[in-house]
Formats: C-alpha cells, structure tokens, sequence
C-alpha cells in the first residue's frame, strides 16, 4: 500500500510540474506521467497496455471531433448568427428571459461537444458584443459566459467527465439526461442573473434591439434542418427503441452536418471543418492522455490504493474531500480530476444511486475550471473579450461556483430519494 501511495504522489507531483513548471499541455503531461509511472514501479514500457488504454477512449473522441464539425457547419451556415439575433428580437423586451436565452445558446456548444471551450470560442463570440451593449461591464460579460460555458459542459447530451468516471468503473452513458438537465439548467440560469442582471441597462438593451431588427443576417425556417435533424436522430431512438434504429452520436452529428449543408449560406465546409478539428483536437489529446493514465493506474495498482483509502475516510470527511479536492485537481484539468479521483470517488459510493453520484462528481469537479492555476475557461474567456485580468471573472464567478459545489455535494449525500423521486 505504501509504495502505490509514493507512485501516487509522483504521479500527481510529475503532472502538475509538466503543466506548471515545464509548461507543457495537458494532454502531453498526461501521456508523459503515464509513461513515467510504468518504469518507475519496475514494469517497463507497457506499449499494449497504454494503446489500449488510450483507445478506450476513441469513441468520446469521435463524438467529440464530428460535433464540433457539426458546429462549425451551423456556424458557417449562418444558423448561429440568425439564431442569437431571432432570440435577441423575441425576448429583448425582457431582461430577464433574454438572459435566460442567451444563457442556454452560449451553453448550446459546450452540450454536443462537452467542451466548455467550444461554447466561448462558439456562441461566446456571438453573445459577447450583445452584453456588453446591454451595459453590462467587461468582467461581468466575462463572468457570464464563463459560467454558461462550464455548464454547457456538463449538460446533455455530452458529459465527458462522466463518460470518463463511467468508462473506470465500467458504467454505460445511459440515462444521465434527465438529471443532467435538472442540475446544468437551473444553475446555470441562477448563475447568470446573479452575476448579470442588475447590470443590464434598460436602454442600451432597446439600442441594441434596434441595431439587430436593422441587421439583414435573418434565417428562414429551413435553416434550423440541421437542429431538427439532430434532435430528431438523439431522441427518436430512445422514444421509440423497438423500430427506430440508434445511429449513435458520431454519426448523428455528421448526418445532421451534411443536413446543414443543404440550407443558409454556402462557405467553405473543408476549411470549416479543419477549423474545427485543430480546436477541439487538444480536447481529444487530453482524453487519450486521461485513458492512458487510467491504464497505468490499474496496472501499477494506484487505482486500488485509492479506493481503499477512499473506503476507509468516515462519510461525512469524504463528502469534504471530494468538494475540495475535486475543483482543485479541477484546477490543472476537469477531466484528469474525474479520471484519478472522479473514478474512485464513483467506486467509495457504490452503494448510492450511480446516475446521480456521476452527476453530481461531474458538476463538483467542473467547479475545478474557475481554479488557478490553469483557469482555463475564464482564460479563454477574458482572451476573447479583451479583459487584462481573468482573475476579476473568476472573482465573480466564485460564489456561484461554491454553491454549485454545495448542490453536488447535497446530491451525494440524497442519492438515492433523488434517483427515487426522478425514476432513475
């Protein structure tokens, strides 16, 4: 037991130096720790082992790579644009349900690709200009979309830190929507109007009503095919499972990309779709890494010490541990918190509802994305809309955040009448 727990604090120590200290990305960090932790247990280089452990994961990459074409197509098509503008038209009488709406299309990415990046690069750009013509100030734009875009990442219909959890403890990603929606939802509106409202400026908000009914970007009806489609190809599998067949999420995406392809406005869908790649492509690396990692784990015998240590903290200790320890891992990588604790937390808890235990481990660690010393949703945020410091985003985001963490840990501890109640 002593030696996994020394292999353990290599692990985390080399991690968090590669990313720290050496600055290398995450995804390489992860691939050169679970090098590192083979040779230094006496194993070799396990080459099977890591490859296997590495394609664990092609799945969620390919859901991950045909989404974010999926996205780049209704960006390129002009559905984006014409959506954020129709929704600004519709509810820009009122402040409070045009946040709401704003909310979920920033959101809208971070759900089909599980990515919070995806969601500030994406609609994040859209949303952004309409914010602060709404009087709102720079680190509360910054704030806003940061904390609709961590949300987006944990909503459904693609949970990455689950399917991670999920895939170590040999759970299908099946049956996660309703409470993920039932979590990721109502936070992430609460989340906005806490931050947000009392800084909209009623009458920028009738200036920029006016400056979006002059615009000509309008989309008609068709141009929502590709949506449809999507929902559609997600939903008609699981509402009618006897005769309409699964297509699966990759192949769901792509049909509904090439659906896009049929409406709006032409653009360049191969250099559409190579942008997309080379963004979301660090995201997959991270993934490869967090499965290779997962695999040494196991094999060096890490994986059980920690769940053994985990099984022998009192429950009420291990309820803090995990609010602390998961957004602080979070800090350096969402995913690699849910691949080294995430996973033995799911394992301690077996005896909860496991739907519910997952989502709510996911929603704790994405708390993680606010912390220093990666932060990278707020990072990414404040490089987009210009803000010096993202330490102020993350200032304003922080209270949410805590009792985000709050509600996980709530879920946790009423697992099971929560899965009851929802017929889980």
């Amino acid at each position: 037991m002593t030696t996994q727990f020394l292999l353990l604090a290599f692990m985390v120590l080399a991690f968090v130096g590669l990313v720290l200290v050496a600055k290398l990305p995450v995804s390489l960090s992860l691939v050169i720790t679970a090098v590192a932790l083979p040779l230094l247990a006496g194993r070799g280089i396990p080459l099977d082992q890591l490859v296997e452990g590495m394609f664990g994961y092609l799945d969620t990459g390919l859901v991950l790579i045909t989404a974010m074409i999926f996205l780049k197509v209704i960006e390129g098509n002009g559905l984006l644009a014409g959506l954020t503008r129709s929704i600004t038209l519709r509810f820009g009488s009122s402040p409070l349900l045009l946040l709401v709406a704003l909310t979920i299309v920033i959101m809208f990415p971070g759900m089909i690709t599980g990515s919070c990046t995806a969601s500030v690069l994406g609609t994040g750009t859209l949303v952004s200009p309409i914010l602060l013509a709404m009087g709102m100030p720079l680190p509360v734009v910054g704030a806003v979309i940061s904390s609709a875009a961590v949300y987006g990442m944990i909503a459904p219909p693609v949970n990455i830190p689950i399917m991670i959890i999920g895939g170590g403890i040999d759970l299908p990603y099946i049956g996660f929507d309703g409470v993920l929606a039932l979590v990721s939802f109502p936070l992430a509106i609460l989340t906005t109007l806490i931050i947000g409202y009392r800084h909209v400026d009623r009458t920028a908000l009738a200036n920029v009503i006016e400056s979006k009914r002059a615009e000509t970007g309008s989309v008609g009806l068709a141009a929502y095919l590709p949506l449809l489609v999507a929902v559609i190809l997600m939903v008609g599998p699981k509402a009618f499972p006897t005769w309409f067949p699964d297509p699966r999420m990759p192949l769901t995406f792509m049909i509904s990309a090439a659906s896009g392809l049929l409406v709006g406005r032409r653009f360049d869908v191969v250099r559409a779709a190579r942008a997309g790649v080379s963004e979301i492509l660090p995201v997959v690396g991270i993934l490869f890494g967090v499965g290779m990692l997962i695999e040494m784990m196991t094999m060096t015998g890490i994986r059980g010490a920690i769940v053994v240590g985990a099984l022998s903290v009192p429950p009420a200790l291990m309820l803090a541990v995990i609010a602390v320890s998961l957004p602080l891992f979070g800090g350096i990588s969402v995913y690699g918190g849910a691949s080294v604790l995430g996973v033995p937390f799911a394992l301690a808890l077996l005896g909860q509802n496991q739907i519910v235990v997952l989502s709510a481990l996911s929603l704790i660690g994405a708390m993680g994305s606010y912390m220093p010393p990666v932060a990278l949703t707020p990072v990414v945020t404040a490089q987009l809309i210009c803000e010096p410091r993202y330490g102020r985003i993350v200032k304003l985001a922080l209270l949410p955040a805590v009792l985000a963490v709050l509600v996980g840990v709530a879920m946790l501890v009423w697992a099971n009448p929560i899965a009851k109640f929802l017929g889980v």
